[in-house]
């Protein structure tokens, strides 16, 4: 097994598995509170009660690139209800990423349950092969990505792929859901 880590995230070796999958890309995201430096400012806005006006070229272009190119991105996100304040954060950009080709979907739980199958860590598994398992710290700091590629953890993560995309719901149909809860 190779042991290889990233730890300057963002960074070029980091961004080069985000660009340089030739098949598939699926995210695994159950982490109900994520820091980054580059949302800080975004993340002000929305808590003030304002646009955020979040950024999101980078990530839009990327996906619009890669489903152009016939190339899968897909992600299931875990949301304890009720949703989290940087959870609501994230639901203001889920719309505009899935527009542009990043497949998003939704596993809604209640607290202290978790979806059947699914594993309590984030991770990355591009084209059925690489997995990177993401480690983060107490205040939800992406700190390093390691690539796990026994032969066994890459089935496992792709049954909890499956499993995960089997339980989720579309991003809209989650947001009508939770629109119509509101009203």
């Amino acid at each position: 097994m190779a042991r290889r880590i990233i730890s300057a995230i963002p960074g070029q070796e980091w961004a080069a598995l985000l660009t340089g999958f030739t098949r598939s890309a699926f995210r695994l995201e159950g982490f109900q509170h994520y820091s980054a430096p580059d949302e800080v400012e975004a993340l002000a806005r929305f808590r003030a009660g304002e646009d955020p006006r979040i950024d999101l070229t980078w990530w839009t272009d990327l996906a619009r690139k890669h489903t152009q190119a016939g190339r899968r991105m897909s992600r299931v996100r875990v949301i304890v209800e009720p949703p989290s304040e940087y959870t609501r954060f994230e639901l203001v950009a889920y719309p505009v990423m899935a527009a542009a080709g990043d497949d998003i979907r939704v596993i809604s739980v209640d607290p202290g349950r978790w979806p059947a199958d699914v594993p309590h860590h984030d991770y990355w598994l591009f084209d059925d092969r690489d997995v990177w398992v993401l480690n983060y710290d107490q205040e939800g700091v992406l700190r390093s990505a390691e690539l796990q590629d026994d032969g066994q953890v890459v089935l496992d993560h792709l049954r909890w792929r499956d499993a995960a995309l089997a339980q989720a719901i579309p991003i809209g149909d989650y947001l009508a859901v939770t629109a119509r809860r509101a009203s």
